[in-house]
């Protein structure tokens, strides 16, 4: 492999690799963690139960998503999502309570050795005060459009000899 050929891949290398980074949203950066390893019984059935629902409280179910109350019981793969202003109490299994905020999600997905439960709030947004787009996109998409024209050029066939 000759320099420029190295050069090119390890142009395009970076390039990539760099805009892969930037633009990946937050939840494919971090890995996903159990906010409690919640301990359940072996039999079948529910895993938990909201102890406490107060305004617009939704689980899903076998046909899509209901509204629930007080004492609902959780199973399973359940997500759990609350409206704007509502809140809930959520116990599961022997050893994870929530109280759960409003505009928030929780999933209790099976783990080996009990049931993960997940809790996800919203996060605050800043936006600047303008809008216009920045400079960033731009140099990111031009690295990216110069190291793949480094890739084309360092695959090129470099035998230039001519039989004589």
């Amino acid at each position: 492999m000759t320099n420029r050929h190295r050069f090119g891949a390890a142009f395009s290398f970076v390039a990539l690799a760099a805009e892969s980074v930037l633009f990946a949203t937050p939840e494919a950066i971090a890995q996903q963690t159990c906010s409690c390893l919640a301990t359940v019984p072996s039999i079948a059935g529910a895993v938990g139960r909201l102890t406490q629902v107060q305004g617009d409280v939704q689980m899903s179910q076998a046909d899509g998503y209901a509204g629930v109350g007080a004492e609902a019981p959780v199973y399973s793969g359940a997500r759990i999502i609350t409206g704007t202003q509502a809140s809930a109490s959520l116990a599961v299994g022997t050893n994870c309570t929530f109280d759960i905020p409003a505009n928030a999600t929780i999933k209790v997905d099976p783990v080996e050795g009990g049931m993960c439960v997940t809790l996800y709030t919203p996060t605050a947004t800043v936006v600047p005060a303008t809008s216009e787009p920045g400079m960033l996109p731009i140099l990111l998409g031009g690295a990216a459009v110069g190291g793949a024209a480094a890739l084309a050029i360092g695959m090129q066939d470099d035998d230039d000899a001519v039989s004589r």
